[in-house]
């Protein structure tokens, strides 16, 4: 069995406008939200060999909070380039590429393309996914390939504000 983790970055700021979307940082908001959901995967041991993410500030800095929550070694995590604002397309194919030996991958990104993937990996995922939210899928298989024969279970969604609603 593999898995696989979606992870939209933690709220950013648009304090200011004239700021390139790539450079902008997380709020005061996502800096709360984010240990405070790393804290909640910690809790389902929902701990990644390999993190992806997005060449955005506000990618890196949640990735950076749940890489010191989930005490994961920097060695484990790669930056993209490709999965800024990328589609769910490219998305998958980054999760397709995962050496096998790696057993669980997490992928820290954007929207719409982690939605729209997430619904396309299983039909309980949300439809809209709130900043900070997860996702955490099993593949049952050896091997990161996906097709339409392969069997995915959603084990977890989780967001900000769930345990407040």
């Amino acid at each position: 069995m593999k898995l696989v983790t979606l992870l939209r970055h933690a709220k950013s700021s648009w304090a200011n406008p004239d700021q390139d979307d790539h450079d902008r940082p997380l709020n005061a908001r996502g800096n709360n939200d984010a240990p405070d959901m790393a804290e909640r995967l910690l809790e389902t041991s929902c701990n990644p060999d390999l993190v992806l993410c997005s060449s955005a500030i506000r990618t890196q800095q949640t990735a950076a909070v749940y890489m010191n929550a989930l005490n994961i070694e920097p060695a484990r995590l790669q930056v993209h380039e490709a999965l800024y604002l990328a589609s769910a397309g490219t998305i998958l194919e980054f999760i397709q590429q995962t050496d096998n030996a790696v057993n669980h991958v997490m992928i820290i990104g954007h929207n719409p393309g982690l939605e729209i993937l997430g619904r396309q990996l299983h039909p309980a995922a949300p439809a809209q996914l709130p900043t900070c939210a997860v996702l955490h899928f099993a593949l049952h298989g050896t091997s990161f390939k996906i097709g339409s024969e392969t069997e995915i279970e959603l084990l977890l969604y989780d967001f900000p504000k769930s345990r407040n609603s």
